[in-house]
């Protein structure tokens, strides 16, 4: 079927694995993230998706976003919007990977992760729920397992951030926030709930 997929509840990721089987985690989906509206003008999806949890999710098919934009401008807007939001963090994961370090990537992925919980109320003040393995967090911040989990333990000691089994916190947001370098430019807007009401009807 050839449908975006809505999730409301859960988190997942996306994709790319090459032939020798190495991976590129893409980003990570969220509640309220429609993943992946450019499918309704291309062939096929250029990435696989995986749970990391029980997901929660609706299959979007191209007529009905028509439909409800036709009926609703305003929600029109609003994806086309929320489609601008993914491109910047899409940008930023390309300068992160590019040009930043192995600390950098990872308090700039902290950041990027704790902010698009806040905006949908997913985070507990200073701490969230991190369902994604170390090795998951490696594959997203191109680096190696080992060095990811270096670099965490470096930030732990530092006071920067502390875990506890799957709950992260983030201790100095200030300092993560300074060092990450593109939070100031990470403005994400997740879908409404009405949008997300309105496409599951």
């Amino acid at each position: 079927m050839h449908a975006a997929v809505l999730v409301h509840e859960g988190w997942a990721f996306r994709h790319r694995t090459l032939t020798d089987g190495r991976r590129q985690v893409i980003d990570f989906v969220m509640p309220g993230d429609i993943c992946d509206p450019t499918v309704f003008v291309m062939p096929r999806a250029d990435f696989s998706m995986q749970a990391l949890t029980t997901l929660s999710y609706s299959l979007v098919r191209p007529e009905d976003v028509l439909d409800l934009v036709t009926r609703s401008p305003r929600i029109g807007a609003a994806l086309w919007w929320a489609e601008a939001y993914e491109e910047a963090i899409n940008r930023a994961h390309v300068v992160a990977i590019g040009r930043l370090n192995a600390y950098e990537r990872v308090a700039y992925l902290l950041w990027e992760l704790w902010t698009r919980l806040r905006l949908v109320d997913l985070a507990d003040g200073d701490g969230f729920v991190m369902p994604a393995s170390q090795e998951i967090v490696a594959d997203a911040a191109g680096l190696s397992y080992v060095h990811v989990s270096r670099t965490l333990g470096r930030l732990e000691r530092e006071g920067l951030i502390r875990r506890l089994k799957k709950t992260w916190r983030i201790i100095d947001a200030a300092r993560i926030r300074q060092i990450s370098q593109l939070a100031d430019n990470l403005h994400i807007t997740p879908l409404s709930r009405k949008i997300q009401q309105r496409l599951k009807q």
